[in-house]
């Protein structure tokens, strides 16, 4: 077989320097959907010392080997362009080093940036190179000849499909992206079969939503790499959708991801997102994200505005591709944020946010992170009513756990939704009434948990510090001197008391505003 006969026709590979990158015929651009730019300090770093220590240790005839960019050769409105599909990291980190040497960018690199995110890492990366040039002393003159020397596998594919099964395959075969990185480029590939200006306007309305999915607020201070889409469907998304009956294990690959929320997913027409008469959707059968950015419920015309926490999904739901993808994704990123850290109307939500600080931080971050997941999956259920009485028995069930466990692992809160006579999560994801979720709650007698300790401040040791700010917190919310007296009756007259107060002071910071 021929090597002819082994790539396609509308595929080119060829070995290029990097001034030789502005023969491609046209200058070098990125699509709508490709992520921000992201590369840190570190990065930067270690780029610039793999090219010091190869003018050091090589002959200047010798070529420095880049890696693969794979190209899509893109033609609409009679103008030819190249979108970097894969290699945009690399290339804005070289067109910064570019410029700091030679005083100009690269003509042939065009890129701009849409996220303001990318905006900042530039300057940031900028900053870094140029204190590492001013700490090593280094002759930028003879830094400029890397550039003569870097060489690159350029693939240049004409259909956007085969760009896209290129930047699979590459990147499921060791480059770092994330799953949920592949997911994004599964999903924008399937928003298709429209005419190629709706194509491009949804597709850059998904990638503007998927970005505040990973920029997602004060959520985004406990997750790695300034992107919280990870943790999204880590710790929220797939296990709130898998954690079913007895089968509550931990997620095992990346392939099991992508099966779920890319294979798995529903096929559906351009725009279109399919709706099931669950949960927040009475009436809906269909929701449509327009070109104007706008959702459109059919056949209730009802306008949603931009409440992306309030979207008629659930959570258990199958998934429409390409844009159900999306608003999904961006529905429970910011449902998140409405729960636990944005400034609310409801009393309910404040109320919870309160006892969230005031007690529940107290916890084992994993009985936290099961804590944050029953309590999405039953806001997602049942909406806000209820949501302090369900958070604090919740609470009393993992607090038992807490005071009875000195040790709290990752498997703890597997076997608290394993083990029980019904999984929590099931509970939740079916119940019609707060007293349904209550009863199971409180099927389980743990109050001697709580008296087991109801002198706490004087018997616990210091070995046990860890159960003594849970049992700290406890009795400063539930003004007890003695966990004893935290009874049931105790339990509900609390969470009116507390619901009054909030209620009590919203009231008060109106009025005052008013006054104002």
């Amino acid at each position: 077989m021929s090597k002819k006969e082994l790539v396609p026709q509308d595929v080119t590979v060829k070995l290029v320097s990097f001034s030789q990158l502005a023969n491609v015929k046209s200058p070098l651009a990125l699509d709508s959907y490709q992520r921000a730019y992201v590369w840190g300090e570190d990065k930067i770093v270690q780029l610039l010392n793999d090219f010091s220590e190869f003018i050091q240790t090589n002959n200047a005839s010798k070529p420095y080997y880049m890696g693969t960019l794979l190209l899509h050769q893109k033609v609409e409105a009679k103008q030819n362009r190249h979108f970097v599909i894969d290699g945009q990291q690399r290339l804005t980190s070289l067109s910064i080093l570019y410029w700091l040497l030679q005083g100009k960018l690269p003509a042939h690199i065009q890129f701009e940036f849409r996220s303001s995110r990318s905006l900042v890492n530039i300057q940031q990366a900028k900053s870094t190179m140029q204190a590492w040039f001013k700490e090593q002393q280094i002759d930028k003159e003879e830094f400029t000849k890397v550039f003569k020397q870097l060489r690159f596998t350029v693939i240049a594919v004409q259909r956007e499909d085969l760009a896209f099964t290129f930047f699979d395959t590459q990147n499921n075969r060791g480059v770092p992206l994330g799953s949920t990185d592949l997911l994004k480029a599964f999903h924008l590939r399937a928003i298709q079969d429209g005419n190629i200006k709706m194509v491009e306007q949804l597709q850059s309305h998904c990638a503007k939503r998927w970005e505040q999915v990973q920029l997602q607020g004060e959520l985004n201070k406990t997750s790695q790499h300034n992107d919280f889409a990870p943790e999204l469907f880590h710790y929220y998304l797939w296990r709130g959708r898998n954690w079913t009956g007895n089968q509550v294990v931990e997620l095992e690959s990346k392939d099991e991801m992508l099966k779920h929320f890319g294979e798995h997913s529903k096929k559906a027409m351009i725009g279109e997102v399919a709706l099931y008469s669950a949960g927040t959707n009475q009436w809906g059968k269909s929701l449509t994200l327009t070109t104007t950015n706008d959702y459109s419920l059919t056949p209730a015309k009802q306008h949603i505005g931009q409440q992306a926490a309030y979207l008629p999904f659930a959570l258990r739901q199958p998934i429409s591709q390409g844009v159900g993808f999306f608003l999904y994704a961006e529905k429970y990123a910011s449902m998140l944020n409405v729960l636990f850290y944005q400034p609310s109307d409801s009393p309910e939500v404040l109320a919870l946010q309160g006892f969230y600080n005031d007690v529940v931080s107290t916890l084992s971050a994993y009985l936290q992170s099961i804590f944050r997941l029953a309590t999405l999956t039953y806001f997602d259920r049942l909406g806000s009513e209820g949501l302090l009485r369900f958070a604090i028995w919740l609470d009393h069930r993992l607090g038992a756990i807490r005071l009875t466990q000195a040790d709290i692992r990752r498997e703890t809160p597997l076997k608290f939704l394993r083990e029980a006579k019904q999984n929590l999560l099931d509970v939740l994801a079916y119940a019609y009434d707060i007293d349904d979720v209550i009863r199971f709650l409180r099927q389980d007698d743990v109050s001697n948990a709580y008296a087991a300790h109801s002198g706490w401040k004087t018997q616990i040791k210091s070995n046990r510090l860890v159960q003594e700010r849970y049992a700290s917190a406890v009795a400063r919310y539930f003004n007890v001197g003695n966990l004893r007296i935290k009874t049931d009756k105790h339990i509900e007259s609390t969470i009116i008391n507390k619901l009054n107060q909030v209620s009590a002071e919203k009231l008060g910071v109106q009025q005052g505003a008013r006054h104002v």
